[in-house]
């Protein structure tokens, strides 16, 4: 049993060491730059509701959801060489799917689902309140240079496959029809839900809680707008497919940077 004082061990999350090196992950500041598939639905308003959770409440625009297709690089304060480092702990894709929202009259989305292809982001999601679980997903890479594929212009295709045990869960795609602005592009905030079961009594949460993350240095690069489709898969696993009949209102692909300084706690359903 460790003496009294100071804990030995250290780390920002599991598992703890004497040096402090084997840590999922480090501690924010997090800094992220990528290139991202967006494409908007509608859906019914009613089940769009089930799946927030209070005290959020619809948006202004209840009912309206977005898939992002994500891919990322990212470095922390504490390692800002891992990209050259070590590639494969610096970038991933993800796959995640948001509901509009508010909380307090300010709008945002919730995140109900999202799946990642890296442990490294995984722990990063449980830790800021995103549901994430370990997928596969797939992007189209446009080249200026390859025949047959070519650039961002009007008419280049894109899409994103998210796969899961084995499944397809997600299909997403876009044709690009005009550039457009970083104005033209939805508002994104987000809602997060922080969830721990305690290990005596799993009817009982440790950690429960509504929070939103704290951006800052957010940039935008080149943006295009175009039409999208996207398509859910039932399984039975995974039950993003009960959102119901979806109807895609348009697609963005852009270029994005930002640091994530850390969060707020916005609602605690254990403290009150």
């Amino acid at each position: 049993m460790a003496a009294k004082g100071k804990f030995p061990l250290k780390g920002y999350t599991l598992p703890l060491t004497p040096k402090g090196r084997s840590s999922v992950i480090d501690s924010p500041p997090w800094h992220y730059g990528g290139d991202i598939l967006a494409i908007r639905f509608q859906m019914d308003k009613k089940r769009a509701r089930a799946f927030i959770p209070p005290p959020l409440e619809p948006g202004p625009r209840p009912g309206e959801g977005m898939v992002w297709f994500p891919e990322w690089v990212s470095v922390s304060d504490e390692r800002p060489d891992l990209a050259f480092v070590n590639p494969e702990r610096a970038v991933y894709r993800e796959c995640f799917v948001m509901l509009h929202c508010a909380f307090k009259g300010v709008p945002g989305y919730f995140v109900p689902f999202i799946w990642v292809d890296n442990d490294f982001t995984l722990m990063r999601g449980f830790v800021q309140g995103f549901p994430k679980k370990l997928g596969k997903v797939y992007l189209t890479k446009l080249h200026d240079l390859c025949p047959n594929v070519g650039g961002r212009r009007a008419g280049a295709r894109v899409k994103g496959i998210l796969e899961a045990h084995g499944e397809r869960i997600v299909e997403g795609s876009m044709v690009f029809t005009r550039k457009a602005t970083p104005e033209d592009l939805p508002a994104v905030k987000f809602y997060l839900m922080r969830h721990l079961p305690r290990i005596e009594d799993p009817a009982r949460p440790a950690v429960h809680e509504i929070t939103a993350g704290k951006v800052a240095h957010a940039k935008f690069g080149d943006v295009w707008a175009g039409d999208g489709d996207v398509k859910f898969f039932p399984s039975p696993f995974e039950e993003v497919a009960d959102l119901g009949r979806i109807k895609a209102t348009g697609a963005f692909y852009f270029s994005m940077g930002m640091t994530i300084t850390g969060g707020e706690v916005l609602h605690s359903y254990v403290n009150g």
